[in-house]
């Protein structure tokens, strides 16, 4: 179910991006060779330190650690609009407490379909334009590294409403290669993010499997990869290496 959502929330982002395209610039008479939107596919791998191209390589052929998934974006010639999301789906455990009246609660969710969010918004500089056969091209942006169930089913077993387990936001600035030959693209970046000291919040549900919860307001989500006295503030991986490809329409 969750796969279905996913993919259902980025046909419906490309199709309403693409709309508003012709609304905002075809009505004011723009030219439409001035205006690119381009669609595509990508995969993100999120690391702690500089890996070379080869380990990068190693790292994608066998999977680990890459989030797959797909983006849109508007570029007027140099400036672009756009925005992503990628998915990294495994069988695990998971470790983490969330905050009610200020207090703690740990909880933990064992030998589970877990997915893994990466989802972002960004502006973007082409430097010689997103249509050329070379395109440099700079981003900065913000997105948010979540944990949550692959099954929705399995959501009626915490107490909050809501996709996630737990989650961290982020702001990240990316410098990055395109190739392109005509409609086709495609591209490389290498990403820094940077940690945003904001919580998670969700709503509590008046029960969970028939049983009052006994708590009201809103929960305090704990941070992407926290794992006990491993890190204590969660887990941002500092670096991220983005490919893909994409059509420019």
């Amino acid at each position: 179910m969750t796969k279905k959502i996913i993919f259902a929330l980025l046909f419906v982002a490309l199709i309403s991006t693409g709309a508003f395209a012709q609304m905002m610039f075809g009505m004011w008479g723009a030219p439409r060779m001035d205006i690119q939107l381009m669609l595509g596919v990508s995969g993100a791998l999120h690391m702690d330190t500089q890996l070379s191209a080869s380990q990068i390589k190693a790292r994608i052929d066998s999977g680990e650690g890459v989030f797959y998934g797909g983006f849109a974006e508007i570029a007027a010639k140099h400036l672009g609009l756009g925005m992503s999301g990628n998915v990294s789906y495994y069988q695990g455990s998971f470790d983490n407490s969330y905050t009610y009246l200020g207090s703690p609660v740990p909880f933990s969710i064992v030998d589970k379909k877990l997915v893994d969010y990466d989802l972002t918004a960004y502006l973007s500089y082409h430097l010689l334009g997103a249509r050329k056969f070379l395109d440099p091209f700079g981003e900065f942006g913000g997105g948010v590294l979540a944990t949550g169930f692959e099954n929705q089913s399995d959501t009626d077993t915490i107490p909050w409403d809501g996709p996630f387990l737990a989650a961290s936001y982020y702001w990240y600035a990316a410098l990055g290669l395109g190739i392109n030959l005509g409609p086709i693209g495609v591209f490389g970046k290498f990403s820094y993010n940077y940690p945003i000291k904001k919580s998670f919040q969700a709503n509590f549900k008046d029960t969970v499997n028939g049983q009052p919860t006994y708590q009201s307001g809103s929960a305090t989500l704990g941070p992407y990869g926290y794992q006990s006295a491993l890190y204590p503030d969660g887990y941002l991986p500092k670096l991220r290496f983005t490919f893909g490809a994409k059509l420019i329409l």
